[in-house]
């Protein structure tokens, strides 16, 4: 079940989204959003940290709670403060969407995605593209929880990342992303369409898009040949 201040984090979202109050405004008072919520003061307290944790708005003390964007923040840092991390190809990159399939979760897929055998999913899979490149430089499959299957038809054209269409389109907030990295051999299906050796180097990235109540709501599993990336974190010094 999904807690209180969760959806009315989202409605005040939604609300922002939609031009009811501007960058600068300032927010309602708690007991004004309470009243309009029919939510305790507590309930309000935590929607608005949760907001500020997003970028959407700034709290300080002894001053009113004001809007500083219209969408949330792009970046998200690792929990041991380091900034977001940075995949980097040799130039602007393209994705180009090769299927999409319904499925269900077998117990081997499961095991890759997020333990549920017999969860509908829709993979998409996709190449990464550069200009200096005819070959594609990666392959990615992206699953998408089901039942937010209707932004399937806008992904082959969509410029952005899938999840900020699944946030504008559904209203849902990507609270988190856990991703793991592992190095892997080119698998044999892959090889020919990435045009390299079968068994060769490669970085398999796995990331899980994670709402407020830690459920998966996009996964994406990423197999990136050596020769065509670098990986980069930074570890920033915090004053």
């Amino acid at each position: 079940m999904k807690k209180r201040y969760t959806d009315v984090a989202r409605r005040i979202m939604q609300d922002i989204r939609a031009g009811g109050m501007q960058v600068g405004d300032p927010m309602p008072s708690e007991a004004e959003l309470c009243a309009r919520f029919g939510v305790s003061r507590s309930t309000i307290r935590s929607a608005l940290s949760q907001l500020q944790t997003l970028g959407f708005v700034e709290r300080k003390q002894g001053a009113a709670t004001r809007v500083t964007a219209t969408q949330a923040a792009p970046t998200y840092v690792h929990a041991m403060m380091a900034s977001n991390d940075l995949l980097q190809f040799a130039g602007p990159s393209w994705r180009k969407v090769q299927s999409i399939t319904p499925l269900i979760a077998d117990e081997e897929l499961a095991s890759q995605l997020d333990k549920q055998p017999g969860k509908h999913w829709v993979r998409i899979s996709q190449t990464r593209h550069i200009e200096s490149q005819s070959a594609p430089v990666g392959w990615t499959d992206v699953y998408l929880c089901q039942r937010y299957a209707d932004i399937v038809s806008e992904i082959p054209e969509y410029p952005g990342l899938i999840y900020t269409l699944l946030e504008e389109r559904h209203q849902v907030l990507i609270h988190e992303i856990r991703q793991t990295v592992s190095a892997v051999p080119v698998p044999e299906y892959l090889a020919e369409r990435l045009d390299v050796a079968t068994g060769d180097h490669a970085l398999r990235l796995t990331r899980h898009y994670l709402d407020a109540e830690g459920e998966s709501l996009l996964i994406s599993i990423n197999i990136l040949p050596a020769n065509n990336y670098r990986y980069e974190i930074r570890l920033m010094r915090q004053g």
